[in-house]
């Protein structure tokens, strides 16, 4: 072009060319959709994302909404039944059920809103290291608090090679005695994820917002912190849920049904990230195949979040000390019949020695 014969035609508006409504020949609308597709840029606007699901987006919303309400009203029933069996622990129980709402939530705000992946990523990771913390004092009330706990244990060592130290080195670890400082050692174990999770991911939004690539570069150096808080804590709630099974106490259900939850937001998503690396996966919908994977994950564990919190209504509302109540009174009935029988027994003797003495 030649920009001195241009500017002697007289005036002339200049616009941006996405302004000026001249349409693409369709023979190159494939070549600009899969550049659209692969650009580095992964994380499409709303408009660009709806436009692309076209009706498809409309689905995924009523579908997402249904199942959020389900959840909800899920939450609500479940949370109602369990404070009449948990008078002692209301707070914690109602942390511990309402991760299946939040996680779903921030599934639902992640299909909707693709940009906002992380910070809904953050949320549902933390209120599941806070449900953590909070299942630990559920157990411990259980057990009737810790120094019913202690003195239940009668001096007994806690065991510290399970999961997931089982394995060598971790043999060489030695087993403290139940007592109120080792169970302190667990509570800090535990406590230590919400804490270090909390800042780990700020440092995360802070790389994220600066700048994109920063972030994917970073998060490898990370991961090792993420994971050595995520198992050590892990750890000291397999050690707790061991001393209380030896009390006689049933707390695995109910920590299972929480570690399936930390199972999903970090296994899973991290699987659904990892997927459209490993393997060349073509564009659908003109999306990038990482935003495609995302949104399967989200609506996978909105899914699992559903069927999760039926499993957590099976699990609360039977109270807690009831299996042990059971065999109490069966203790009971059998040292009440074998009195009774003993008693017996003793007046049978004594009236055949009556009848002895008599006939004497």
């Amino acid at each position: 072009m030649d920009l001195l014969s241009e500017a002697s035609q007289g005036s002339r508006v200049l616009a941006a060319r996405h302004v000026v409504d001249n349409r693409v020949p369709e023979i190159n609308n494939a070549v600009n959709t899969t550049l659209l597709c692969h650009s580095f840029s992964i994380t499409p606007d709303t408009g660009t994302y709806f436009a692309a699901l076209n009706t498809y987006a409309w689905v995924l919303i009523l579908c997402g909404l249904f199942l959020f309400f389900a959840i909800c009203i899920l939450y609500g029933i479940t949370l109602r039944s369990a404070l009449s069996n948990w008078s002692d622990s209301k707070l914690n129980v109602a942390v511990v059920l309402s991760i299946y709402p939040i996680v779903a939530m921030a599934g639902f705000i992640t299909i909707v809103v693709p940009r906002a992946r992380i910070i809904a990523e953050a949320v549902a990771q933390e209120s599941v290291m806070i449900a953590m913390y909070h299942l630990y004092f559920m157990i411990l009330a259980e057990c009737g608090g810790a120094h019913q706990l202690v003195r239940r244990s009668g001096g007994s060592q806690m065991e510290t090679r399970v999961l997931p130290c089982c394995c060598w080195p971790c043999c060489i670890l030695p087993r403290p005695q139940v007592h109120k400082k080792s169970l302190s050692w667990l509570r800090y174990l535990v406590l230590q994820m919400p804490i270090c999770q909390a800042i780990i991911y700020i440092i995360i939004l802070i790389l994220w917002a600066e700048d994109m690539e920063l972030y994917v570069n970073s998060f490898v150096f990370i991961q090792p912190f993420i994971a050595a808080s995520i198992l050590s804590g892990i750890w000291g709630m397999m050690m707790c849920i061991r001393t209380a099974e030896a009390t006689g106490a049933k707390p695995r259900a109910r920590f299972l049904v929480v570690q399936l939850v930390l199972v999903i937001v970090k296994v899973q998503c991290g699987i659904a990230k990892v997927l459209p690396e490993m393997f060349v996966m073509p564009c659908i919908m003109s999306l990038h195949p990482s935003v495609v994977s995302n949104m399967i994950q989200n609506v996978l564990m909105m899914v699992e979040m559903f069927l999760l919190s039926i499993w957590a209504w099976r699990l609360y509302t039977k109270p807690p000390g009831k299996v042990k109540d059971k065999v109490q009174q069966v203790v009971v009935a059998v040292l009440e019949d074998s009195t009774s029988s003993l008693e017996i027994r003793c007046k049978d003797f004594a009236d055949e020695k009556n009848t002895a003495d008599f006939k004497m």
